[in-house]
């Protein structure tokens, strides 16, 4: 589900569902050749003959074709719409914690929301440090 959030609150934009490649076995013995990937994964991106494409077939749009297929009820959709709006809620206060003062702010005439805050690197590592990761932002 996505949603958009003004001055007057949350409101449900849109509604999609990927399709796996393969329906889920009974057990996994049934059919050796077939993978976890292709029953679990749901990324539309494939690579084909060095290029990327999208399995668009696999993108159910919440039509009315589609939306009988998924088999879902309004529960489902309170359920998606609550969880959605709690998530945007949660990254964006772990965005605002992310983000701590700079003593210097306000130093650019030109620009001066520029460098009014900094990420806090120390913050972000130890709530997860992958290194490899902080090395991709700071650079």
């Amino acid at each position: 589900m996505m949603v958009c959030a003004n001055s007057n609150g949350f409101r449900p934009v849109a509604i999609y569902a990927r399709r796996a490649r393969m329906p889920l076995l009974r057990h996994l013995e049934d059919d050796p050749s077939i993978t976890s990937w292709e029953m679990l994964g749901t990324n539309l991106s494939i690579r084909v003959e060095d290029e990327w494409t999208t399995e668009a077939q696999r993108l159910l749009l919440m039509d009315r074709k589609d939306f009988n297929q998924l088999g879902i009820g309004v529960d489902d959709l309170i359920d998606a719409y609550i969880q959605t709006v709690l998530s945007v809620i949660a990254i964006d206060k772990m965005a605002q914690r992310l983000m701590k003062e700079n003593g210097s702010a306000g130093q650019n005439a030109k620009h001066p929301w520029f460098n009014q805050n900094l990420f806090d690197f120390e913050l972000f590592e130890a709530l997860n440090p992958d290194i490899a990761l902080l090395q991709e932002i700071f650079h």
